[in-house]
């Protein structure tokens, strides 16, 4: 039997994100620490154990009979020091040192970062933002995965430890220059179908199911300049005759910046949700928690 006390609790951490991830590189982002550091940390624990826990295989690191032995005693265990510590724990951006990682659509950058990064731009703390681009192949793998703290999407997907809850309403709109030579404060089904669009990347229209929509109103879009972003789909519109969809969230936080017109899409477009959505394993933690309800702040106002 070993002793409880020769059991350093901080690999016991690296176990489980080894076996997680299946990847010591992918373990280290995860744990916010030096790829050196967790091979390390992997073999201290080799030695603790007396077995290799872990062996390299072309689909990654592949858990020995010993780590599968162990995994749920050491999940387990961990789950249970984290709801316990965490019970009296408090967040207080104004001291702490955390590094958030949300998936973030660009669509939702503009409203999101700004009174975000107010709140974590303190003095004294040491708060990091990163934002990942979602992959709409798999895009909530990151959070099941514990890659990252919060994404916010549009369809949620049934994703076992995840976690989904709405936030508010996501409704288009047509965004057009100000000036444009053939559109005034109306758009048309005429001037819809006429005018050359901008539009962004396949994965992103599939998942925002635009095209859905004009099939159902038996709307015809001429597609001239496909982006693969949002920002460039706001400048492109600016500085052109084109016609972009957009959610309107956005069309509004971009719009005096460039100059644009947002307007009512000649076809209903039914209202569909915003989704937070965060792992079911960071449900108790303070940062998390504390990030979430500053979202949800943001939507509602």
């Amino acid at each position: 039997m070993r002793d409880l006390r020769d059991i350093d609790l901080n690999l016991l951490l690296v176990f489980e994100a080894v076996f997680k991830t299946g990847s010591v590189s992918q373990a280290a982002r995860m744990l916010n620490l030096s790829q050196p550091t967790v091979s390390n940390a992997l073999y201290r624990l080799r030695g603790q154990f007396s077995d290799r826990l872990f062996v390299r295989s072309e689909s990654g690191m592949r858990p020995t009979p010993m780590a599968l032995s162990l995994v749920a005693s050491i999940t387990q265990a961990l789950g249970t020091l984290r709801s316990g510590l965490q019970i009296e724990a408090d967040f207080d951006v104004r001291t702490a040192n955390r590094h958030f990682k949300l998936i973030l659509h660009d669509f939702s950058v503009p409203s999101i970062l700004p009174p975000l990064l107010r709140l974590l731009d303190q003095p004294e703390g040491s708060c990091t933002l990163e934002v990942i681009t979602p992959d709409w192949t798999q895009p909530h793998s990151n959070l099941a995965q514990g890659e990252a703290d919060l994404m916010l999407d549009v369809f949620p997907q049934e994703t076992p430890g995840v976690v989904f809850e709405p936030v508010a309403d996501a409704e288009a709109v047509c965004i057009v220059r100000e000036g444009h030579p053939d559109i005034g404060t109306k758009l048309t089904q005429e001037n819809f179908e006429a005018c050359g669009h901008a539009i962004l990347q396949s994965q992103i229209r599939r998942r925002l199911q635009v095209p859905h929509m004009l099939m159902a109103e038996s709307l015809k879009r001429r597609e001239v300049c496909v982006l693969p972003n949002a920002a460039d789909l706001a400048a492109t519109v600016a500085v052109s005759d084109m016609i972009a969809i957009v959610p309107r969230r956005y069309a509004m936080m971009v719009a005096p910046i460039y100059r644009l017109r947002v307007l009512a899409p000649p076809f209903d477009y039914p209202k569909t949700k915003i989704f937070l959505a965060w792992s079911e394993e960071k449900a108790n933690d303070p940062g998390v928690s504390w990030i979430k309800n500053v979202v949800r702040s943001i939507f509602e106002t």
